[in-house]
């Protein structure tokens, strides 16, 4: 799931967003099957997103999410689906309240304020189950729009684990350099003692 989450504009091809239709009819085709997702979005649309994260709490198969780069915003809201959310160290989640663009008058303003009230409550219960402290300080970290680093994640519950490439291994000496090594000591110099 790379780019924007939204619903496809009528001039748009279905591939140029990350929309739940799109997401639901890839659904179809994997039922069953575990599957790898792999994400970097700076999120979009909260209710399209808050959609991908049912659809893939709904799938019958586990869900395995991959942040590559970043998770903001919706995004994290659907990575929150995963059985097991994995985040190398460089990349990073970021989380806060809903946002909108408004005008009106001050009646028109303040029911859209209450409306979003309500959206944070929502936005809110899609991290609950994976945050580790109390509301309050979920609530304060939503408030505060958290750029959070993979180690922060991991340590809020928002991520299972650090998934860096694991150091190469050098490779393993042949029996022959392993008791050369082992016996070199044993070479005479050349030089008398």
């Amino acid at each position: 799931l790379y780019g924007t989450i939204r619903e496809a504009y009528w001039w748009d091809d279905e591939d140029d967003c990350i929309s739940a239709k799109r997401v639901r009819n890839a659904l179809k085709e994997l039922k069953g099957k575990d599957i790898n997702v792999h994400i970097n979005s700076g999120g979009g649309d909260v209710f399209e997103s808050i959609t991908i994260c049912n659809l893939f709490k709904q799938h019958d198969g586990d869900i395995n999410i991959y942040i590559d780069g970043l998770a903001g915003s919706g995004a994290s809201i659907v990575a929150m689906a995963g059985k097991k959310i994995y985040m190398p160290s460089n990349t990073m989640m970021m989380i806060h309240n809903a946002w909108t663009y408004a005008a009106g008058n001050a009646d028109e303003l303040r029911k859209v304020a209450n409306d979003l009230d309500k959206i944070d409550t929502a936005v809110k219960a899609s991290y609950k189950n994976r945050f580790v402290g109390t509301d309050g300080e979920l609530e304060a970290l939503l408030k505060d729009e958290s750029w959070l680093t993979a180690e922060q994640c991991l340590a809020f519950g928002l991520c299972d684990e650090i998934a860096d490439e694991p150091e190469k291994e050098e490779p393993k000496d042949s029996i022959k350099e392993t008791l050369f090594n082992k016996y070199k000591k044993n070479i005479s110099t050349g030089v008398d003692k």
